[in-house]
């Protein structure tokens, strides 16, 4: 929609009509969600399930007429689906991400001026290193070795001893690298891109891990390292030719405090995707690649991680949660959000204080990006609805509704539902499109 339209559209609305924005586009799902990236250089590095496809990405640009090399804010930058494509497309593309993992992949990820020649050599030395260490500690334990394990809870149950082993040998070799940290990380990553499921005692279930018995099966960590790397140095090797391509920046911050006003360039447009309000938990499907690199360094970190995220409700985040009453902290919370809580806090306390939590965090994450935002941007934010005690969470409507109820000068475009959810009817994930007038 060019801004002409657009200004006139604006004009012949009112906030009132949300829900009539509503369309219904479907996507096949290697468009529109992870399976999209999992063909695609770079974007196959790291594979986080709930995020969208590369292709989503692209749609959502190419709606909002976004005008070459501008500015693009992802506030929940996950693996960096957007700020992959965005610098694809020529733009400069700033994330924050709140996970230190997520964090790490998706800085290292957007991070194409390494030296692919001497990354070869250094995979040569690093599988000598491994053979040689492998031959030396032959028959003796993990324990007997004096290996550092994973500061993880039951440590076993996530990995086999024998694969715990070899994990931390070729861990042990890329960190002994000579080369320079960017290039380091780049190991890390390929190694962190085969650690879950591959080589960890767990499965990929539709939103969580699930421990599974990997007794009998064969597992072979240097094989599959070494596979996932040379996919990983093929791509390199492509990107770095590239000439026309943009900027990437990755923040390590909450996006609902970030504190960056002043900091960044104006921002044009925004395209990210939020957790979904279903307890789905970015802070337990990563937690063995937090324990594993070294992220985390005790039991208590995930937890308190997952009581700062949008939606999380595991460890800690439960126990705060089902004590009192989350109240709303804007009046369009109050007004579309606490009636359905109410109706929620008949059946389950816990889940109504979490859905109360995720839409006062996610209408001030859009309160705390304001400040960053040029006058005429314009966003698109993927987002999934949900049953929650019987109670439906029309999540795109209520979304569209807080971006105008917040009175920061936005107006709902159009709601796309791109996709039916396989787990109800009504369970749709859609782009809500906002622009600011």
């Amino acid at each position: 929609m060019h801004q002409a339209q657009l200004a006139l559209f604006e004009n012949e609305r009112t906030s009132t009509n949300v829900s009539e924005l509503v369309e219904r586009n479907h996507l096949h799902v290697k468009y529109s969600t992870f399976l999209g990236g999992l063909a695609s250089r770079v974007h196959r590095w790291f594979r986080l399930t709930p995020s969208f496809g590369p292709d989503l990405v692209c749609r959502a640009l190419s709606d909002m007429d976004t005008r070459p090399r501008s500015v693009i804010l992802d506030p929940f930058a996950g693996a960096g689906t957007t700020l992959i494509e965005g610098k694809f497309e020529g733009h400069k593309a700033i994330g924050f991400e709140i996970n230190p993992l997520l964090h790490f992949v998706c800085k290292t990820s957007v991070e194409w001026r390494l030296d692919v020649s001497s990354l070869r050599k250094e995979l040569a030395d690093i599988r000598e290193k491994v053979v040689q260490r492998r031959a030396e500690v032959k028959g003796r334990s993990i324990e007997e070795l004096g290996y550092l394990l994973p500061p993880i809870h039951d440590v076993y149950r996530w990995w086999r001893k024998d694969v715990l082993l070899d994990l931390l040998i070729l861990l042990e070799a890329i960190q002994s690298s000579a080369l320079g940290q960017k290039h380091v990380k780049f190991f890390e990553l390929a190694l962190a891109g085969v650690l879950v499921p591959d080589l960890t005692n767990v499965t990929l279930g539709r939103l969580q891990l699930h421990f599974i018995d990997r007794t009998r099966h064969t597992i072979r960590v240097w094989e599959t390292f070494n596979a996932h790397i040379l996919t990983m140095l093929s791509d390199l090797e492509k990107v770095s030719t590239l000439t026309d391509i943009g900027e990437a920046e990755v923040y390590h911050v909450d996006s609902t405090n970030h504190q960056l006003k002043g900091r960044l360039p104006p921002v044009d447009r925004v395209v990210t995707s939020p957790p979904y309000p279903n307890r789905y938990s970015y802070v337990w499907n990563t937690r063995p690649h937090l324990y594993f690199l070294g992220f985390f360094d005790g039991p208590k970190p995930a937890s308190q991680l997952d009581l700062k995220t949008i939606g999380g409700t595991w460890g800690s985040a439960t126990s705060v949660l089902a004590k009192g009453t989350v109240d709303p902290a804007f009046e369009v919370i109050e007004r579309e959000v606490s009636p359905l809580a109410d109706e929620i806090r008949k059946a389950d306390n816990l889940m109504a204080n979490y859905v109360m939590k995720y839409f006062n965090m996610l209408a001030q994450q859009i309160v705390s990006q304001d400040c960053l935002l040029s006058r005429d941007a314009q966003v698109a934010y993927v987002v999934g609805c949900s049953t929650i005690k019987d109670v439906y969470i029309e999540t795109d409507v209520l979304l569209g509704k807080i971006f105008e109820g917040l009175d920061l000068g936005y107006k709902v475009r159009r709601i796309e539902r791109f996709r039916q959810r396989h787990s109800g009817k009504d369970l749709h994930e859609s782009t809500v499109y906002a622009a600011r007038c």
